[in-house]
């Protein structure tokens, strides 16, 4: 008899594993899509069930790459419901968007092991390595400026110059602490 429940549960977390697995998969393909419809590549009907109500979801005003921890994720205009941290990457408010002067970006994501951590490896950074915004028909090319942690309190004092900034922000391995990473825009160029 306790063989078969140890078979069983065996097999149940086996159908666990796998399913996890398949929509994560899933995950990564959906998003790959979305991205694809931002950049306005025409994507083939057959290769895409459902595009037209994909289209219609899909309301990304911007994507946040940064190959060095192998992200790219597309985030939603701050008034948009789906900006949303326990669901995507978030843009904060008070967000000034890198189209204007003196702009501040700031992007929060979750850590740990959820499907929606994606700053996960945002402690891996380094100083001077890149992150990429596209935006606006353009692409805003940031080197990493600064990196810290800060007491985790639901608020950020970010110390702003007259510098155009991207701001990443995540929970710190650390118990109660943020992780803050800062970077300088050092390059603009239309997409």
């Amino acid at each position: 008899m306790k063989k078969s429940i140890k078979i069983y549960l065996t097999f149940l977390l086996i159908i666990i594993f796998v399913v996890y697995n398949l929509f994560n998969i899933l995950d990564n393909w959906y998003e790959k899509k979305l991205i694809k419809i931002y950049f306005e590549e025409p994507p083939i009907k057959e290769d895409i069930p459902n595009i037209e109500k994909i289209a219609d979801e899909q309301n990304y005003v911007g994507i946040l790459k940064i190959p060095i921890i192998n992200l790219e994720k597309g985030f939603y205009d701050i008034e948009d419901k789906k900006n949303n941290v326990n669901k995507n990457i978030q843009v904060l408010n008070n967000s000034v968007m890198p189209n204007q002067n003196n702009s501040i970006l700031v992007i929060a994501s979750h850590t740990g092991k959820g499907k929606n951590a994606y700053f996960n490896d945002l402690d891996k950074l380094k100083i001077d390595d890149q992150a990429f915004i596209y935006y606006d028909n353009k692409l805003y090319t940031y080197e990493v400026t600064n990196i810290y942690e800060t007491e985790k309190n639901g608020y950020l004092s970010i110390k702003k110059e007259n510098k155009d900034i991207l701001v990443l922000t995540t929970c710190s391995r650390h118990k109660n602490k943020q992780l803050v990473v800062v970077s300088n825009l050092v390059k603009e160029s239309f997409v």
